[in-house]
């Protein structure tokens, strides 16, 4: 910590001037820029980055970042409001650009405009509004710290007709970096790199979070060189993460901390139960009673250590996580923090080692012969389910004694079952009966945040008939709500409109009401591969009760159908006897990754479904 406090020191001493040019001076737009509106990469475009430009002086250890964007369009307004991560108080200046009467006119970014935050430890946000921003508005942003970009991007949301980066080696310390994205570069030179001509990106159906697509650097400090002194290996390799993380107050010495408070937790869990499993869930629940503040964070706020952010009843992730796996080697398991990039931060790489983008920690226990990850933050989660930020690739052990990597999972699903008993009215051609269903793992936990983001059944059951147009809820019951580790059960009583339609003496029945009707996969060809958060388990049977005088006329046929490897399959029966009809439908995705390759497979199999239970049930009436 004492380098680390030495070398902060010597980066704030160092003189501020550029070295190099830019291929743009600021302040200094041309008329070709203020005049031209329309541009042939993208004429739908709303606004467009004309110029990103980024420049590491390696003599003063300044990273300079000059930004040139065009607004196009009332919606390119957003991109006045900008967001810039540094890894040390950045300054900046900006100026909004319009032309009037012919005429250049400059409004400067007022200071008030500009709001500065210290996340934690060496990472600072900064944001500005730019002032007076209109249709065909130039910006111009200069932001300059004294540290190496913490990202650096080469495409973004909208088209970028030029983005340059030059990182300029120190004697003084190294750096990595991770690629990410699917662009080729113009320039690539050992320490320059430009892109021309960038497209927006485009999101499609089931990705990940755009960051992962994105073409971008990410830079981490890998090792510090001080004169006349040993190197000091930060993140080089995993194994120097793992021992820089033992070291620090605010992870490795937090663990070794506040023994006796914990033993004694862990005493008064021992005396309720001799089953591991006991300990376990009590254990979870008794962290539980901190409350999580929404953040993120692999790292405690403070020195203060575990003991008092649990009598503080509140944390980040870390706070809450940390202290978990303190409670849990009290109570004798074997456990280890496995640290990780949440799903917005793009996946971790195996490569090179990283430190300052990791962002989470999960406790990482040997239950019965078989380890688990486990999450204290989210109340409405058992805890062998992770939160969905978390299922983000691998994470690593964090342990002097043990280094691996591990699958963030569980391996469990979203799982749901439906099971209708539905009788026809003639008179109204509606549906009328009951509806059982049955949510499960994944299904389970996402029901439970989206009836407490409702807050009440009445504000749910106007939300789902909001969503399900044509279907009345005459009543509903809800059972293991708050019991975590039992699926929650629903019962209503529904009437459906709009499912049946008699011509002359011919009665259509579209007898599915959860079936799939739009394909997610619309586009000819996938430029990215497919991903889902879990495996999916769907399952409905209907029992459909028809008047007698209603003779079957055309049934669909039962089908099965699955994807290469049986990563999916889809079955269909249906079984007629007299007046009732029985159907029975059963969809599985077994797999979470598909290949571009697997695309057109992947998108044929969802209009199968479409199609095969699009087709209705047809009676003729007697």
């Amino acid at each position: 910590m004492k380098k680390f406090l030495l070398f902060s020191i010597f980066i704030m001493f160092v003189s501020y001037f550029f070295a190099q040019k830019s291929p743009i001076k600021f302040g200094k737009p041309s008329m070709e820029e203020m005049t031209k509106n329309i541009y042939e990469i993208d004429s739908t475009a709303p606004a467009i980055i004309l110029y990103n430009y980024g420049y590491f002086n390696n003599q003063n250890f300044l990273f300079t970042h000059l930004m040139r964007i065009k607004i196009l369009k009332k919606e390119g307004y957003s991109w006045a409001n900008r967001t810039f991560n540094t890894g040390s108080a950045a300054n900046i200046r900006a100026k909004t650009f319009n032309l009037i009467d012919g005429k250049i006119v400059a409004e400067k970014l007022s200071n008030k405009s500009i709001f500065k935050e210290r996340i934690y430890n060496n990472y600072y946000i900064t944001k500005i509004s730019m002032p007076n921003v209109k249709v065909g508005s130039v910006i111009d942003i200069e932001v300059t710290y004294s540290w190496i970009p913490l990202f650096w991007y080469f495409q973004e949301t909208i088209p970028m007709l030029h983005s340059e980066l030059i990182m300029e080696n120190t004697d003084y310390f190294t750096f990595s970096k991770n690629y990410y994205g699917y662009v080729a570069f113009k320039v690539i030179k050992p320490h320059r790199w430009v892109t021309v001509n960038v497209p927006a990106f485009q999101e499609e159906p089931y990705m990940l979070p755009i960051n992962n697509y994105l073409a971008h650097f990410e830079y981490e400090l890998s090792s510090i060189h001080f004169p006349g002194q040993l190197v000091y290996n930060i993140a080089t390799t995993w194994n120097n993460v793992n021992k820089t993380l033992d070291e620090i107050p605010v992870f490795g010495e937090a663990l070794r901390g506040n023994k006796s408070f914990f033993k004694s937790m862990a005493e008064s869990i021992k005396t309720k139960s001799t089953v591991k499993t006991d300990w376990i869930k009590a254990a979870v629940d008794t962290i539980k009673t901190m409350n999580w503040n929404g953040e993120k964070r692999l790292l405690l706020t403070s020195e203060a250590g575990l003991k008092y952010y649990f009598k503080k009843g509140t944390g980040n992730s870390a706070e809450i996580n940390l202290s978990l796996i303190h409670l849990l080697k009290a109570l004798d398991f074997e456990v280890y923090p496995v640290i990780l990039k949440t799903r917005n931060k793009g996946v971790l790489s195996k490569n090179n080692a990283v430190l300052n983008k990791l962002n989470y920690v999960l406790a990482y226990v040997k239950i019965n012969g078989k380890f688990y990850l486990i999450d204290g933050t989210d109340h409405l989660a058992p805890y062998y389910i992770l939160p969905e930020e978390c299922l983000n690739g691998e994470g690593r052990i964090s342990s002097l004694d043990t280094s691996a990597w591990i699958k963030l999972s569980n391996n469990y699903k979203y799982r749901k079952q439906a099971f209708y008993i539905l009788s026809l009215n003639p008179e109204d051609m509606s549906l009328n009966g009951t509806v059982n269903f049955s949510y499960k793992d994944y299904a389970a936990y996402n029901f439970r945040k989206s009836y407490a983001e409702d807050g009440n059944m009445e504000n749910y059951l106007s939300r789902l008939s909001k969503n399900f147009n044509g279907v009345t809820i005459n009543s509903d019951s809800l059972i293991n709500l708050k019991d975590v580790y039992k699926p929650v059960q629903e019962n209503a009583d529904i009437e459906i409109q709009n499912q049946c339609f008699q011509t002359d003496s011919i009665v259509y029945i579209n007898a599915l009401p959860d079936r799939l009707t739009v394909n997610p996969f619309k586009q000819k060809d996938r430029k990215y591969p497919i991903t889902f958060l879990y495996p999916k388990e769907f399952k409905t049977t209907v029992i459909l009760n028809v008047p007698n005088n209603y003779q079957a006329f055309s049934i669909p046929k039962s089908v099965r159908m699955k994807l290469p490897d049986n990563d999916g399959s889809f079955t269909l029966m249906v079984i007629v006897q007299g007046n009732r009809i029985t159907l029975k439908y059963k969809l599985l995705i077994n797999k979470t990754f598909f290949l571009q390759k697997e695309y057109q497979n992947l998108k044929t199999f969802y209009q199968y479904i479409i199609d095969k239970t699009s087709e209705p049930l047809i009676f003729k009436v007697l």
